[in-house]
């Protein structure tokens, strides 16, 4: 296949990703809309992104196999087709769990068009270009996200939510005529082993436990026997996963794929420098949505920024891949994340947009680099003939990363939130002879959780208390107080894939000393 041949089919398989990325972005700046459309709290909005992701992370490795057997081709297709069909479905919900179906399903499609993609680019380029291919594949990815957000937030603010799910089912149904027609049928090695149903069963009980817990903590309290339930449920099917993965010919969670340290390590800093970005996103959404002036079109001029320095960043870090090591790249990338985590706890309440622009531009570039990275580390580490189930693994892990992030980050964003509103409103109403439920109401209502009670701000009025400015106050202060602890929190995981950057580093040593020793012996 000539070069020129290999990129066009290329960039009609990049046009897919696209589609499917910046839907993805449109639902960033959506959230805290559909979230007041279905009258549903901070912390529950999580589900909207959980069971999307749960279903990508699930089904990605499987699909990943079926491309192997059936055709990638043959999968692509059909998941563009699920993809357009399901996002129709979103804008037509009646309900909160219809709409839930919806993007459950929207994940099943992502995880059928991914892999195949993921697959196309080892197959189409040998190494030497491979991380050129890969920065590109990342700045298309990183390009969806960008222009997702900022016209997303366009759209939401003009036209509604549902419209976003409207263009994006059209747009997937635009890609599918240059797959068909471009885009060659290739397949893997056939395996003689059923499908891992049990696997994937086990696998999707879980991450579904699992990712949902600070939904739940969040919800129903640490304190609840349920949350003990559901963490003991997640753990015992985890231990139960790996021993029928370890048992299996061929299982859905290739344990021999994920013991090789040269795929798991890039594999474990990518996730969480995904998990990072999607704490930073989630809590700018509501941040930027609630606070005096915002709006979802400035959030999505966020994401602009963040997204448009990866995509700028990827290329350049796949060429610089190519010449040099790949996990310098990465430690480089890990680094200026870290020092964008102290950045943003300077964001305040009254920041301008200039100011949290700056920040959402460094942690878009060190993200951009990263990617292609971890991606040709992690690859690279694949035995050719399960290049399928490998690169539908990394897309699990990768897609996974992103509902724990927003999980976790709405989660503690919509607690403190709660608590911070509740302190501040106590403070201001203080003195005043108001009745006990008076305090629950007014937190609802600084919270963006529901309207106030119409006898209860006669009842404030009757007091002396101006309604809007006292929920304005506790509004602002609440925003600022729940975005400095999500700020906190964002540390931890980067400097835990730091400590990890490290031990790949000593990792490629051992690996050095280890061939070299037999020719040591021999000589000797």
């Amino acid at each position: 296949m000539t070069p020129r041949k290999a990129w066009a089919i290329y960039i009609a398989l990049l046009f897919g990703t696209f589609v499917t990325i910046e839907a993805s972005a449109f639902q960033i700046p959506a959230l805290p809309s559909v979230t007041r459309h279905f009258g549903i709290p901070v912390s529950l909005s999580s589900l909207m992104l959980m069971l999307y992701f749960l279903a990508v992370a699930v089904f990605a490795p499987i699909m990943g196999r079926v491309g192997d057997v059936y055709g990638r081709k043959r999968i692509l297709l059909f998941g563009l087709v699920v993809f357009a069909m399901s996002e129709f479905a979103a804008a037509l919900a009646p309900n909160f769990l219809s709409f839930l179906v919806a993007r459950f399903l929207q994940g099943f499609a992502v995880a059928c068009i991914l892999p195949s993609v993921f697959v196309y680019a080892t197959h189409l380029f040998d190494d030497k270009q491979r991380g050129l291919a890969l920065g590109i594949l990342s700045f298309t990815m990183t390009l969806g996200g960008a222009t997702g957000g900022a016209l997303g937030g366009l759209l939401i603010d003009r036209f509604g939510w549902e419209s976003i799910y409207w263009i994006s089912g059209v747009l997937a149904i635009g890609g599918l005529l240059p797959v068909y027609l471009i885009v060659p049928e290739i397949r893997g090695e056939r395996i003689n082993a059923a499908f891992d149903y049990k696997g994937a069963l086990l696998l999707l009980i879980t991450f579904g436990a699992l990712l949902s817990l600070p939904t739940w903590a969040s919800n129903i309290g640490t304190h609840s026997p349920l949350f003990w339930a559901i963490l003991v449920c997640g753990l015992i099917t985890l231990l139960v996963l790996i021993q029928h993965s370890r048992r299996t010919a061929a299982p859905v969670l290739d344990t021999k794929i994920l013991s090789t340290k040269a795929f798991s390590l890039p594999l474990a800093i990518f996730w969480l420098h995904v998990l990072f970005t999607s704490s930073v996103l989630y809590a700018l959404a509501f941040f930027m949505n609630n606070r005096p002036g915002g709006n979802a079109w400035q959030f999505g001029l966020m994401t602009l920024f963040m997204f448009g320095s990866a995509m700028l960043s990827s290329p350049i870090a796949g060429r610089l891949c190519d010449r040099f090591e790949a996990r310098r790249v990465s430690l480089f990338a890990l680094i200026g994340t870290l020092g964008g985590s102290f950045l943003f706890l300077t964001i305040q309440i009254d920041s301008s947009l200039a100011h949290i622009a700056a920040i959402c531009s460094l942690l878009g570039i060190m993200l951009g680099a990263n990617t292609p990275a971890s991606m040709k580390m992690a690859f690279g580490a694949i035995p050719p003939e399960r290049i399928g189930v490998g690169t539908g693994m990394f897309s699990m892990f990768r897609d996974m990363a992103s509902p724990t992030g927003s999980s976790l980050a709405l989660a503690v964003f919509g607690t403190a939130l709660a608590d911070k509103a509740s302190s501040a409103l106590s403070r201001l109403i203080d003195g005043h002879a108001l009745e006990a439920d008076t305090l629950t109401a007014l937190v609802r209502a600084a919270t963006n959780r529901g309207p106030l009670p119409e006898a209860l701000a006669t009842q404030l009025q009757a007091a002396g208390i101006k309604t809007s400015e006292l929920i304005t106050a506790a509004s602002a202060e609440a925003l600022q107080g729940a975005l400095t602890q999500v700020g906190y929190l964002l540390c931890v995981p980067i400097l835990i894939a730091l400590i990890l950057a490290t031990q790949l580093a000593r990792t490629r040593q051992a690996n050095a000393a280890s061939a070299l020793s037999p020719r040591v012996s021999a000589i000797k």
